[in-house]
């Protein structure tokens, strides 16, 4: 028995359940398209899903009552929502803040004044989302060293780590890491750099990969043995799909780097080239690979120019589409950015405005509930953490997006998406089994397949 959830545009089928039969496969209808699974190929091991807990975030709901809060956090973290089960937890400020800070006052190399405090309600809401979550895998990322440590003097805009700060800057990282074990919270894994690459008008800082290498060899690492912190993993790049290849070699050359390197992290941006991870995987299959960031902005897309606006049905098939090309090229587990912003798309002192899967009107209390936020929960609902990604392939030549995984309880999960305007029947193939139905233009269904 095969139990089938869809959600459709134009509608208000949200996660419709409905119960699908085996039906033999019949000779001559040229008009399906064909979905095999076959489950004795069996690829990578799933992680999870989960967001960024960024000031925004906390702030967007910090409006609401207490029911409504408990509603809006529970519809990502417990188990009747999103089942989140990762975490991206920025170390000081981001472009989504109300103005940009760090932990130590100017010219202090030495960390003599380094306090944390200023963040704690950030903290607070965190632990308040990881209670109804019941566990979360941490990934810490920063935007920037403190200006004073940079060439140009600033937060934003860039620069690069000076030398002579290098080891103050490692020293940073595990100060804020000892800091949260001392509120209760876990750093599992960590990044060097958000986007190394980009000259942001926001907090941003450029190395070049073999400076992310070095930087790692001769300072980051050495730092985290000295605390006592080596459990914590570091994960390279935390950048764009376009340059992981490249960045991985880059690194990979530098001596000693590739054995205390854990995973690759990536994000959506600019490029929608998947293959690329398979790439990657080729090259060091023994590396996680995770998405760490992707988001919509609420300005002109920069792949077709047009304008974006919150709520359009095609931000969450671009989510879809996204999350099955990448996990059928070996992507562990996917991040998103803000998981909550205001009706505007922010906070953000920048004006960098986004869209959240949750939106929350500031002036009113209304919570909306974006495409995304449905899209995401056709796969983080039902993909369990530790689940294995099965071969799945399909015949449509565009438009059909499959994907398939095995839960540990031994449930075949597939998902399908069609982002054509036209409705597409299927004949599902599993292991030699085969069952119809049909998907309708702009829908998403998850279909689940009780263990044998």
């Amino acid at each position: 028995m095969i139990t089938a959830y869809v959600t459709q545009k134009s509608s208000n089928v949200r996660f419709a359940k409905s119960i699908l039969r085996s039906q033999p496969r019949t000779a001559g209808n040229c008009k399906s398209y064909n979905v095999v699974v076959d489950s004795s190929q069996r690829f990578q091991t799933h992680m999870g899903f989960g967001g960024a807990f960024t000031e925004a975030a906390m702030i967007a709901v910090s409006v609401l009552p207490p029911d409504k809060r408990k509603q809006v956090i529970d519809a990502y973290f417990s188990k009747d929502g999103l089942c989140y089960n990762l975490a991206r937890l920025p170390m000081h400020s981001t472009d989504f803040c109300p103005r940009p800070r760090v932990y130590i006052a100017d010219g202090d190399a030495a960390l003599e004044t380094f306090d944390v405090s200023w963040d704690a309600a950030r903290f607070d809401f965190y632990k308040e989302c990881e209670a109804a979550s019941g566990g979360f895998f941490t990934v810490l990322s920063t935007w920037s060293p403190p200006a004073f440590m940079k060439d140009n003097n600033e937060l934003q805009h860039g620069g690069k780590l000076l030398d002579e700060y290098k080891k103050p800057w490692a020293e940073y990282f595990c100060r804020f890491i000892e800091e949260m074990k001392k509120r209760g919270i876990r750093i599992d894994a960590m990044t060097v750099q958000n986007e190394p690459e980009a000259v942001q008008r926001w907090e941003s800082c450029i190395y070049t990969a073999t400076e992310e290498a070095e930087f790692i060899r001769d300072h980051l690492y050495p730092s985290l043995v000295a605390h006592g912190l080596d459990d914590t993993k570091i994960i390279l790049w935390d950048h764009n799909r376009d340059a992981v290849v490249r960045r991985v070699l880059e690194s990979f050359a530098v001596e000693g780097v590739r054995d205390l390197v854990w995973g690759i992290g990536y994000h959506w941006y600019c490029c929608p080239k998947s293959d690329n991870l398979s790439t990657v995987h080729a090259i060091c299959p023994e590396k996680a690979l995770l998405l760490t960031e992707c988001c919509v902005e609420l300005a002109c897309d920069s792949t077709t120019g047009e304008r974006q606006y919150a709520g359009e049905w095609e931000h969450g098939e671009r989510y879809a589409k996204n999350i099955i090309n990448d996990f059928n090229n070996y992507s562990q587990g996917w991040i998103d950015w803000n998981m909550y912003l205001d009706e505007e798309g922010g906070p953000t002192y920048v004006k960098n405005f986004c869209e959240a899967p949750i939106m929350i009107d500031k002036r009113t209390g209304e919570v909306l509930y974006m495409s995304s936020y449905y899209y995401i929960g056709h796969f983080s609902k039902f993909i369990k953490e530790g689940a294995v990604r099965l071969y799945c392939g399909n015949d449509c030549d565009k438009q059909l997006y499959t994907v398939a995984y095995q839960n540990p309880d031994g449930s075949k999960i597939i998902v399908i998406e069609n982002t054509s305007s036209r409705r597409r029947e299927i004949v599902l193939d599993i292991d030699g089994e085969s069952t119809r139905f049909v998907i309708r233009p702009h829908a998403i269904a998850t279909l689940v397949a009780d263990g044998k």
